[in-house]
């Protein structure tokens, strides 16, 4: 089976791995080495619901004898058998075979693994190269990197782990950072701004070919509209959302950088805002310019991720968004 293949590869500790809820569309891949390791393991994750606790709950309570009865179980036989630390694994839904967050642990320490076979290999090394131009804006907001590696089979990222909230609000420290890099950037016409050529491109082709004619005549309207207006070129996040912002006790971070681009646009503290009245199943209105450079900008990154279907559900209507 092609992710146990994939798995053997990285520096993960041999033995048995319980897998939630199954091997087709595995959540968590939790390790059985011992009672102790595994309380470890899923005491990192933190469910999003009451219902999530309580399944939680179950879990810690649930003998390995009836775990194994319910779940599949697989074996992991690393080819780079980390001996000193743990892992809870985390397997993008995406590609749940070429994608894997880990969870890395012992006594004294953890920290977050990031590991990506073909194409995501490029999105590892972005967020490694990203990371290294941020300092330029301010180092308080961006997660500390352990290491960073790449091999023949896969590329890998290692951060320290910082426990904290997702806020619903954006922090003030992460808006003076956004704040701080569209001050000091340039300014083009958005007809000619990098970022906003190439995806209006790649929207159009799309659109045309999944016939939706009335997103694509919207847009097209749009940026017929305000393509002689200023746009900033500045370093963007690209993925700014409550889950990649942690609220500690010392300092907001955001992590996640791996869609990060550095010729783009200023839409990173409005695309928080959207996504949480999205994600929360509310509507968003486009106020001005950058309001719909942040909806272009969340086309594009569904298209990016072959998640046409998404596309569909979009309802736009007198410049208010729904999806």
């Amino acid at each position: 089976m092609k992710i146990i293949e994939q798995l053997n590869k990285l520096p993960i500790k041999s033995g048995e791995y319980l897998v939630l809820p199954n091997l087709e569309t595995p959540y968590f891949i939790i390790p059985l080495h011992s009672r102790s390791i595994f309380l470890n393991a899923i005491s990192l994750v933190k469910p999003k619901n009451k219902k999530g606790w309580i399944k939680r709950s179950v879990l810690e309570c649930t003998p390995f004898f009836f775990l194994r009865k319910l779940f599949p179980v697989i074996t992991i036989q690393s080819e780079n058998d980390n001996d000193r630390s743990h892992q809870l694994i985390l397997p993008w839904n995406q590609d749940v075979c070429n994608k894997f967050t880990l969870f890395n642990f012992n006594k004294n320490n953890i920290t977050l693994v990031k590991a990506g076979f073909g194409k995501y290999r490029k999105m590892i090394s972005n967020e490694y190269y990203s990371i290294l131009k941020i300092p330029k804006f301010g180092k308080n907001i961006i997660p500390e990197v352990v290491n960073f590696s790449e091999d023949e089979d896969f590329t890998k990222i290692e951060t320290i782990f910082y426990d904290g909230n997702h806020p619903k609000c954006l922090p003030r420290s992460i808006i003076d950072f956004f704040e701080k890099i569209r001050i000091e950037s340039k300014k083009v016409k958005m007809i000619d701004h990098p970022y906003l050529k190439k995806i209006i491109q790649e929207i159009n082709i799309v659109l045309e070919k999944e016939k939706l004619s009335f997103l694509l005549n919207t847009i097209n309207e749009y940026v017929k509209k305000n393509e002689n207006e200023l746009i900033s070129v500045v370093l963007m996040h690209a993925d700014c959302s409550q889950t990649n912002i942690i609220a500690t006790s010392e300092k907001n971070v955001i992590i996640d950088w791996e869609e990060c681009v550095l010729e783009g646009i200023p839409i990173d503290i409005g695309y928080f805002d959207f996504r949480m009245h999205i994600d929360n199943g509310k509507s968003w209105k486009i106020n001005n310019t950058i309001n719909f450079l942040v909806v272009l900008h969340y086309i594009y990154l569904q298209i990016k991720h072959d998640n046409i279907s998404q596309l569909g559900k979009i309802s736009w209507h007198n410049s208010e968004i729904s999806i």
